[in-house]
């Protein structure tokens, strides 16, 4: 009897439009384009396993995959040279170790998988390495936050005109929360009279028109309470006085839109005469505001979302430093 997998037209069909080399109602063999089969594999075996912000990484993955000259080679003519060259070559374009995991990721797992369902005769990945670490270290990013001075600037410019975009740059501000769980904020997750709210939930793909609410933060460490300062409570107060819908952040009776946030930022650093760094820089801001308060790392880790420690400490290494000022104090005291 054969090992071959049969798959019926009625699973087939469903992926027709994208996949031409592998007949509908027919038996897969290893004939099968490597594109085609991750396509197959993202929708059989990945689609419904794995959070959606996961599998749009992984369509991602696929699509830049595709540059690659291993993707023009069918499942059954991979070799692990085939492998390694492609590692090889997303060390020479410059891919820090976790970027390259998840590339190398997107050929691996659909092969292993073919191997185990007796597709191609053998796993092609056996034996394959990746590069030690410190051949693959990405230049640390520099870390930018605003001074004391722009972050004045802001304000002014925030109280002037709150319009919804405005005070959501200022919710950021004080709160450090990223893009995605600000806009997926809903008015369930304020506890006002406590100062505090409940981070739980995201917004997938936020830039991009396909995106939706996830009830589930990017991580699990993301799911947190932080406290509301004064300040973020008249923000709330503001946008409690406006409220039509489920959301804190809405316009015309709808969600707001990242869109909508990233113009109102440009705009409101325009008029606060302060360089764009995009969104991301004011949760920076709020972190550098929290070291000079003199917040204990550990604490600050556990607002921002961070997976551990020391993901704070390498993310903010300009403002903690390495320590040896403090231990040398601690020694000779």
């Amino acid at each position: 009897m054969s090992n071959t997998t049969i798959y019926t037209g009625d699973v087939l069909q469903n992926l027709d439009n994208r996949i031409t080399d592998c007949p509908r109602g027919t038996e897969m063999n290893d004939k099968i384009g490597l594109v085609p089969f991750i396509d197959i594999w993202l929708e059989l075996f990945k689609k419904n396993s794995v959070k959606q912000a996961s599998y749009g990484r992984l369509i991602q993955s696929k699509k830049t995959l595709e540059k690659y000259a291993i993707a023009k080679k069918s499942i059954g003519e991979i070799s692990f040279f085939d492998i390694q060259r492609y590692v090889n070559e997303l060390v020479e374009n410059g891919y820090a170790i976790n970027g390259l995991k998840k590339q190398v990721l997107i050929v691996t797992a659909p092969l292993r998988q073919a191997a185990a369902m007796k597709i191609i005769s053998a796993d092609p990945c056996i034996g394959l390495k990746l590069p030690v670490e410190d051949k693959v270290l990405k230049k640390a990013k520099e870390i930018i936050a605003y001074t004391a001075d722009e972050q004045e600037r802001l304000w002014k410019a925030i109280k002037a005109n709150p319009t919804v975009g405005y005070l959501a740059i200022g919710f950021m501000i004080e709160t450090g929360v990223r893009s995605g769980e600000l806009l997926a904020l809903k008015w369930s997750d304020l506890q006002i009279d406590r100062s505090r709210m409940h981070i739980h939930a995201t917004i997938v793909n936020p830039m991009y028109p396909s995106a939706v609410y996830q009830d589930s933060p990017k991580s699990k460490s993301s799911n947190r309470v932080i406290p509301l300062t004064p300040r973020a409570k008249a923000l709330i107060k503001i946008l409690q006085s406006r409220r039509k819908t489920e959301w804190v952040f809405e316009q015309d009776g709808e969600r707001y839109t990242y869109q909508k946030l990233q113009y109102q930022t440009k705009k409101l650093c325009r008029e606060a005469g302060v360089e764009f760094h995009g969104e991301h820089v004011f949760r920076h801001t709020f972190a550098t505001n929290c070291y000079y308060k003199g917040i204990d790392v550990k604490i600050l880790s556990k607002m921002m979302g961070h997976s551990s420690v020391q993901v704070t400490y390498n993310t903010y290494i300009n403002l903690y430093g390495d320590g040896f000022d403090d231990m040398y104090a601690a020694l000779c005291f």
